[in-house]
């Protein structure tokens, strides 16, 4: 696959685990999981559905007949270093199986092989999902997606634009510059830090106008906080103060920015 749908995989991982999490309710209160979301989510995994029972079960083998097992249900429990056959009697038994004292003893205490649960759960199975992608690249795989970038910005197709700005942001790790420094209708994103005196920063920071097809560049790294937040985004916004960079130089400097990362890189 090419580095653009690798990206494009990466935010869709994130994206279904963030709804699954979303799904759940808090510790102790009724939960009602995205089953079908969830089901998506374990598709990028190795995790093999097994039918057992009323159980939906996926297992993930490390040895003959031993790994890991996920239970597709509200609690969403991830055991280890278990069986599906072992599992099954713990959540689902049967009368005859009831009758062995060990096997009520397993049913009572699941401490033994429960990995985790709920919300932890999602994320380990994100994680285990984010381990198949492949973000390495080289030089020809962002000079090509900051080409398409320049061609869409050029040809006024903000969708265009806004989907390669997007594999820039994840690829950089960038984050959305928060709603109260947003000028009109720009979107805008930057590299999050520290701020000196706490807080937070962004910088650099890139803003697109889909409306205007506008698009800009702030190298400098400004807290939001800070008042000259206030007076430096939306000035270059609206063209009041000089950007650092651009149109096509701003799909130039994510691309240089991105040769210098240290590959590859998954949150």
């Amino acid at each position: 696959m090419s580095l653009k749908e690798n990206l494009r995989k990466k935010i869709l991982i994130d994206s279904l685990s963030e709804t699954v999490s979303q799904s759940i309710g808090p510790s102790g209160g009724p939960r009602k999981i995205d089953k079908e979301n969830m089901r998506k989510l374990i598709s990028f995994t190795s995790f093999v559905l097994e039918k057992r029972r009323d159980l939906e079960l996926y297992f993930r083998e490390f040895e003959p007949g031993m790994g890991e097992v996920l239970s597709l249900d509200n609690e969403l429990p991830l055991y280890g270093k278990t069986s599906l056959e072992d599992v099954t009697v713990r959540r689902s038994p049967e009368l005859k199986e009831m009758v062995s004292i060990r096997n009520i003893l397993k049913i009572l205490n699941v401490k033994d092989i429960l990995i985790c649960n709920g919300r932890d759960a999602v994320r380990y199975i994100q994680d285990r999902a984010l381990e198949l992608v492949d973000l390495s690249f080289d030089e020809k795989d962002v000079d090509d997606m900051a080409r398409e970038g320049v061609d869409a910005l050029v040809g006024a197709d903000s969708e265009g634009v806004m989907e390669i700005l997007e594999l820039f942001v994840e690829l950089l790790c960038y984050r959305s510059v928060p709603a109260e420094v947003l000028v009109n209708d720009y979107v805008m994103y930057g590299s999050l830090q520290e701020a000196p005196g706490g807080g937070e920063a962004f910088g650099p920071i890139v803003m697109y106008n889909d409306r205007t097809n506008i698009l800009r560049l702030i190298k400098q790294t400004i807290s939001v906080d800070d008042p000259i937040a206030n007076v430096k985004i939306p000035g270059v916004a609206l063209g009041e103060i000089e950007p650092d960079a651009e149109g096509y130089e701003v799909f130039e400097f994510l691309k240089e920015a991105s040769l210098k990362l240290k590959r590859p890189i998954l949150h």
